[in-house]
């Protein structure tokens, strides 16, 4: 813009100053509003009750960490990601596999097997991942539902896809990458061919 106003284009760097502007405040403003959303979807909170040497007590999800014995309550959001002791639930995934079927988490049997993170295929079926929806639970007699929370915040399941798009990784496309070196090529010609015409300019008298 700066070589348009000195050339006399001052119109059309004007037009190209305020399109410019323009789009970069409209996309400013969307990359805030879409941050600010995650954000808040990330940062869910709600009260649950976590089962102490003295009884149950009701606390923020918030305070939850690691080891922490819950009780599953029905029609809620999971917190954080939990192992389910005793029952069985009946839980929506939509909001991390897209699956609108709701699917059955069982509790660990005590002695027949042993849960394995590691192995998502073995543990998923008696995860409750945070972010997911518990539609009904299910107790054996007047028991309570409840489960052990083995990871919160950005270690979840979503907080990780939480992190991953407030965080992206850079991604390189092979057509920047090309369009760089084409506009460097023809930057070198545009220079090339200036140095060239050079000697003939100055001879005719051109101004600076």
């Amino acid at each position: 813009m700066a070589l348009w106003f000195w050339d006399g284009y001052e119109k059309y760097a004007y037009c190209i100053l305020i399109i410019s502007v323009s789009s970069i405040i409209e996309n400013l403003y969307e990359t805030v509003t879409n941050i600010n959303s995650i954000r808040k979807m990330a940062a869910f909170e709600c009260p649950i009750q976590v089962k102490r040497s003295s009884g149950l007590h009701l606390v923020s999800s918030s305070d939850l960490v690691p080891g922490d014995v819950v009780v599953v309550p029905d029609n809620s959001l999971m917190p954080c990601d939990m192992v389910l002791l005793t029952g069985s639930c009946i839980v929506n995934e939509s909001m991390l596999t897209g699956e609108s079927v709701p699917v059955m988490k069982n509790s660990l049997s005590p002695i027949s097997e042993l849960y394995d993170p590691s192995n998502y295929d073995a543990a998923k079926k008696h995860t409750l991942y945070s972010g997911t929806k518990v539609i009904q639970t299910r107790s054996y007699g007047d028991q309570k539902v409840y489960a052990l929370v083995i990871r919160t915040g950005f270690v979840t399941t979503k907080g990780a896809l939480v992190r991953d798009i407030l965080y992206p990784r850079d991604t390189k496309f092979k057509f920047y990458r090309d369009s760089l070196i084409f506009v460097g090529i023809m930057g070198f010609v545009g220079i090339l061919g200036f140095f060239l015409t050079l000697p003939s300019l100055i001879a005719q008298g051109t101004s600076t």
